[in-house]
């Protein structure tokens, strides 16, 4: 397959086409790939190409932003170690945009604690390098649908889903941590507990940077919580200020330090 620059348009090098029985059922699905090893990226490529999927790839997360802007991607798979730093970093912006994009996290590491950060996140499939062709698809085909469900949410405005997805997700996995056994191993939400109570951070402001670790947008978590925007962003900054951070992406970069990967 002819190189493509991953900066410049989506692949569509169709060289090889679509082997004979394929079906054809992802057609008019634009996926972004942000994976810098390219026989990986080839493969993935390959795979889902068959099936009438648009590629966008892209090897390191600048290039991944501004092809999102272009092209508007329905889903993300996304490589965890790029040159220019962690993919879990674009997964809140993915899912925030004005129209969301749901995400999976591929890594050639299925040992670490990623899935469980990545599940944190509000990632809607994990899947370890070598990925299983029939498990791509079924990954692609479900994240496919979760975008969907999440663009209908933001389109009919319905914050009661929103509540829900806050209060039935994060809301009893964070009162499950306060029973939890110690030394037992923690999900990335329930590690939320524990740093609400070590920093000091109230009932609210827990909950308001569990929905950013949700991936939900400042106005999502407004709507959830049924306080104003500008309360909801009182309530991070002042979360943010005693966890000693500034932005999403550093409240990002913290769950992931503090799950002991580097």
């Amino acid at each position: 397959m002819a190189a493509t620059d991953p900066s410049d348009s989506p692949s569509t090098d169709t060289s090889d086409g679509p082997s004979d029985g394929i079906q054809r059922d992802l057609d008019e699905l634009t996926i972004l790939l942000v994976e810098d090893d390219p026989r990986a990226a080839k493969w993935v490529r390959l795979a889902l190409e068959e099936r009438g999927a648009k590629i966008l790839w892209a090897t390191r997360i600048d290039q991944a932003r501004l092809l999102v802007e272009r092209h508007e991607p329905e889903l993300a798979l996304l490589d965890v170690s790029l040159p220019d730093g962690n993919g879990l970093d674009l997964i809140v912006e993915l899912r925030t945009r004005e129209h969301p994009c749901a995400c999976v996290v591929l890594t050639g590491n299925p040992e670490s604690n990623v899935a469980r950060i990545a599940a944190g996140l509000g990632v809607s499939e994990f899947l370890a390098k070598p990925v299983e062709l029939e498990r791509l698809h079924v990954a692609v085909t479900q994240a496919r649908e979760r975008t969907l469900q999440m663009r209908r949410i933001l389109a009919e405005h319905k914050g009661s889903a929103v509540q829900n997805e806050i209060e039935d997700g994060v809301g009893k996995r964070l009162a499950r941590a306060r029973e939890q056994a110690p030394g037992k191993p923690v999900d990335s939400s329930e590690r939320l507990a524990s740093l609400a109570a070590e920093f000091g951070l109230s009932a609210r402001q827990a909950q308001a940077v569990a929905g950013v670790a949700e991936g939900l947008s400042d106005a999502d978590i407004a709507r959830a919580m049924k306080v104003s925007y500008s309360r909801t962003r009182q309530l991070l900054a002042a979360a943010f200020s005693k966890l000693g951070l500034k932005s999403r992406n550093d409240f990002i970069r913290f769950l992931w330090e503090r799950s002991g990967q580097r």
